[in-house]
């Protein structure tokens, strides 16, 4: 059943859905203000979320802005600051995206990257980094999203939890280890490889040697956090300089 014209917060009023995502529908809504939202509802069992997304509330210019957590018919809602663009795999159509759109392509990874400065300067982890997240522009400029998996650096859980995406995810994520900074690194390595070669790597393995922007990968994919960069400021510092 669409919730079309139903207003949240008394100030938001749902347009109409955007898309499925995976654990929410989203729906664009139009604020009180003349600005445009977008909301997303979480099944009940979902609510705890919800709430860890809300709890995001890092500003960065190239991070969706959360707003507040509120509820529509029963579910947990979390609204945000409308982001215009396109999944970067379907905005990057012709690969190898550096190859195709070097300029463009590199200016996303750089976003992302600033994004995830300002959110491990905030003391927060995406800890789901992957070309879903990321809306990008036609100009290559991107916004990062979706933080119902993110959480404080270092966090730690009664058992071992396994957080992400597989073909994104780093190897401490797989094992369920606490994580860093590196973790959310190895994700944008996972993407400029994919720039590089067109393809996703394959097991953690790379192929990857010789120009500048193979090797920040290959050490961007390093199977070793210890070995891994840490700094995401630092690693887009050397990709606008590898370009």
């Amino acid at each position: 059943m669409s919730l079309a014209g139903t207003r949240l917060a008394d100030h938001y009023t749902l347009i109409r859905p955007l898309g499925q995502g995976a654990s929410s529908l989203v729906y664009v809504a139009l604020g009180d203000d003349g600005e445009a939202y977008t909301v997303k509802l979480f099944a009940p069992p979902l609510a705890d979320h919800a709430a860890r997304e809300a709890r995001m509330r890092v500003r960065g210019p190239h991070l969706a802005e959360v707003m507040l957590l509120s509820e529509v018919a029963g579910q947990p809602a979390v609204v945000l600051r409308f982001t215009k663009g396109t999944e970067l795999f379907s905005r990057y159509r012709f690969r190898p995206a550096l190859e195709r759109e070097r300029p463009a392509f590199v200016r996303t990874l750089s976003d992302v990257l600033e994004g995830l400065a300002a959110m491990h300067a905030g003391g927060w982890l995406h800890r789901d980094v992957k070309a879903d997240n990321i809306l990008v522009q036609k100009s290559g400029a991107a916004t990062l999203l979706d933080y119902d998996l993110s959480g404080p650096i270092g966090e730690t859980f009664a058992v071992p939890l396994r957080i992400g995406t597989a073909a994104f995810q780093s190897p401490e994520a797989q094992r369920g280890e606490v994580l860093g900074p590196q973790s959310d690194l190895y994700g944008v390595g996972v993407l400029l490889y994919w720039g590089l070669r067109g393809e996703l790597p394959a097991d953690g393995e790379s192929d990857l040697a010789g120009e500048p922007l193979e090797k920040l990968c290959a050490n961007l994919l390093e199977a070793d956090p210890a070995k891994r960069p840490s700094d995401a400021e630092q690693v887009r510092a050397e990709l606008l300089r590898s370009i």
